[in-house]
């Protein structure tokens, strides 16, 4: 996993583009990781299952990142500091299927450098190894994979501080306008 925020780069262009269900692909990119922790307390000794498989994508995490959404957007509280004006009215299926892209987007972004990829769990009970796990080994190919994420994390705030005209602190610390930028990007 780069660092479970660092996926939404990778759907951040897709969210520039659609203008409906933005919050959906926003939490489908990273809610795969949130077994990681839950694994880990089990005591399992590899921390990826079915939330990490192709067939966990289009299933249980997009069914989780729709639920959250509609949470979020539930509550006035989280409206008001975010700054939301809408509501989530998107079709229930829309809203599936853009969750799917973003956890989809994490699945194929955490086989690149894992050395235990369970892509095709619960159908086949194997893990496949990552191709830059296999050419460089574990450490480098994590190393690298975060790295590029970073930048790429990075080249999205500089570029929107210059598109909405604010400093980067000012985007950095106002979670009204990290949203905007990260979820809802209309620039």
């Amino acid at each position: 996993m780069p660092v479970t925020i660092l996926h939404i780069v990778y759907v951040w262009p897709i969210l520039r583009k659609l203008k409906n269900g933005r919050i959906t692909l926003f939490l489908g990119s990273m809610i795969p990781d949130i077994e990681i922790p839950i694994l880990a307390v089990l005591g399992y000794s590899i921390p990826r299952g079915l939330a990490h498989s192709i067939i966990g994508a289009i299933t249980i995490d997009s069914l989780l990142a729709v639920l959250t959404a509609r949470l979020l957007y539930s509550s006035m509280k989280v409206r008001k500091v975010l700054g939301i004006k809408n509501n989530l009215r998107e079709d229930i299926g829309y809203l599936w299927a853009i969750a799917s892209i973003g956890a989809l987007s994490h699945v194929i972004i955490d086989y690149l450098h894992h050395s235990y990829n369970p892509l095709l769990w619960p159908l086949l009970p194997t893990y496949f190894e990552g191709p830059l796990t296999i050419t460089l080994g574990y450490f480098y190919a994590s190393l690298i994979l975060h790295i590029v994420s970073a930048v790429i994390l990075i080249l999205i705030l500089v570029y929107s501080t210059v598109k909405i005209k604010t400093s980067l602190s000012r985007l950095v610390l106002s979670p009204r306008t990290l949203y905007r930028v990260m979820v809802e990007p209309d620039f």
